[in-house]
């Protein structure tokens, strides 16, 4: 196993406390290291995850959006069949409007020629004046 440690700490340390208890002291100082470095990644990882478990919390994934967008075409379906469900009633509506006014139409018609004929009946001149119009129209 090679040592890891700075030269000049190695070289202390051999002035210390010799070679062999320097090179026990430097593969300490390696272990103690490695140890941390481990520590480290295993840190790291645990954040990793935390992190992307908090931000799944906040951010919208792929399938939170299908969701929303099926729900947008869900509602977008009832909506168009509440739009035509609502033109099929105005149109019955406004068929039944035109039946109406149709009637009403016949009767004032029908006034119309009733009271033409009433003043016909009661008024003799007037008569001679409806001849005199309608000669001077088809001549």
């Amino acid at each position: 196993m090679g040592i890891n440690i700075p030269v000049a700490i190695y070289d202390k340390l051999v002035e210390k406390f010799g070679k062999e208890t320097a090179v026990e002291i430097a593969e300490l100082i390696e272990d103690a290291q490695d140890y941390l470095e481990e520590k480290v990644v295993e840190e790291t990882k645990k954040r990793k995850i935390e992190l992307r478990d908090e931000l799944r919390k906040e951010l919208a994934t792929k399938e939170d959006i299908l969701l929303v967008r099926q729900e947008i075409e869900t509602v977008r379906q009832e909506l168009k069949g509440e739009i035509e469900s609502l033109r099929q009633e105005v149109k019955g509506e406004i068929e039944a409007l035109r039946q109406e006014v149709r009637g009403e139409i016949k009767v004032l018609k029908m006034w119309i020629f009733f009271l033409g004929a009433l003043m016909v009946v009661l008024n003799q001149n007037f008569l001679e004046l409806i001849v005199k119009i309608l000669g001077n129209i088809f001549k």
